[in-house]
């Protein structure tokens, strides 16, 4: 039997040998769907290509729950030819070092194949965001063409995971993961939805799509996975974070309660389970994109270093996260699909519920009081 932990990693693994952009993640999305063969679930595709795979639930009366990563990664497009080889145009938030020369990076042709090449410096004004890349062996491209950083696809450096595209890909990863684990062992009470977007670096494209023409049950819970960039309170190798929100939108209690429930059955089974929980408010995700069409949302994040390729001194380098973090995140979304109809029983609201009957007893004689 495999070990979950090394699946978790081998499925990662996999995904990042397929470097994509906004609009082209033809690749990874070949892989999603093959892993997903593979643990025998079917999936399906919709009129904008995101990716849905479903566990059946065992309870008809239980809440849906939808685990949602996005497959793309910040990049450029080449739309045009210049005297000094291509034009290319920002796909997403790329650091701004990107757009000097001699930044090594591939251009990925239909068939797969990687090209290698450097950009030439900035195009056109600061607003049109493009810049020249020149390939390393002259080629007759045909825009539109995806272009990625040329970093290491994957590895694991000690206690870290570096990638060029950890963000989304360890939030697809952990999805695989967790479906994997449900398929294998104890069904879920409720349907659980694992749902791989598109073009979510150009604006949550893919998942505003979905949301609005409701693929979903619209009483389901909605569970962002992404990697944000560490903060105060969201440390690299404290655990995942439970996202209450990010820069644009306050996440709902009850979906985040899922959350909450297994993360106190982790620690009731190993007191030293990490987890954390904070306001991610670095960038939006895609729990933003469900809420505003209704949903009930919350989130979790790997805190990740070298966020969008960005290291310091203006450096184009790998992003990175805790081994720890993503393996805590598969183990903590895997139980939240376990404790959906559980979900009211946390510590915390049952510590609110029951108002001590000495508190009770005083606040009516002194409540009687002050009537007088």
């Amino acid at each position: 039997m495999t070990d979950p932990k090394d699946q978790a990693l081998d499925f990662l693994s996999r995904l990042g040998s397929n470097p994509a952009t906004a609009f082209w993640e033809d690749g990874v999305a070949a892989t999603v769907k093959a892993i997903l063969t593979e643990i025998g679930l079917g999936y399906q595709q919709d009129d904008f290509g995101n990716i849905i795979a479903k566990v059946a639930g065992t309870d008809s009366t239980a809440n849906q729950l939808a685990i949602v990563a996005h497959m793309d990664h910040p990049g450029f497009e080449i739309t045009a030819s210049h005297p000094d080889g291509y034009i290319a145009t920002a796909m997403g938030g790329v650091p701004p070092s990107s757009f000097e020369a001699s930044v090594p990076v591939q251009v990925l042709l239909p068939d797969g194949t990687r090209i290698s090449g450097t950009t030439a410096g900035k195009h056109g004004d600061d607003k049109d965001r493009q810049l020249v890349i020149k390939l390393d062996q002259p080629q007759d491209l045909e825009p539109p063409v995806s272009v990625v950083f040329d970093l290491v696809d994957f590895e694991l450096d000690g206690e870290h995971i570096r990638m060029r595209a950890v963000d989304d890909l360890a939030g697809c990863g952990s999805i695989l993961a967790v479906l994997s684990q449900l398929t294998a062992g104890d069904t879920p009470p409720g349907d659980v939805y694992g749902v791989f977007t598109r073009a979510e670096e150009v604006g949550l494209v893919g998942a505003r799509l979905m949301a609005e023409v409701g693929t979903l049950p619209p009483e389901t819970l909605v569970i962002s996975v992404e990697s944000s960039r560490t903060l105060p309170g969201a440390e690299m190798g404290e655990g995942p974070v439970i996202r209450v929100g990010d820069a644009g939108f306050t996440f709902t209690a009850d979906a985040e309660s899922v959350l909450i429930r297994a993360r106190e059955t982790l620690r009731e089974r190993d007191s030293g389970f990490k987890c954390q929980r904070q306001l991610m408010s670095g960038g939006t995700c895609e729990a933003s994109a469900f809420a505003v069409f209704g949903y009930q949302t919350t989130g979790i994040a790997f805190p990740l270093g070298n966020y969008h390729n960005g290291a310091p001194e203006g450096r184009i380098e790998a992003e990175y996260i805790h081994i720890d973090d993503y393996l805590g995140g598969v183990e903590l979304l895997t139980e939240a699909a376990r404790r959906v109809s559980d979900r009211a029983n946390t510590a915390f609201r049952q510590r609110l519920r029951e108002v001590p009957s000495d508190m009770r007893q005083r606040m009516m004689n002194t409540g009687a009081g002050m009537k007088k």
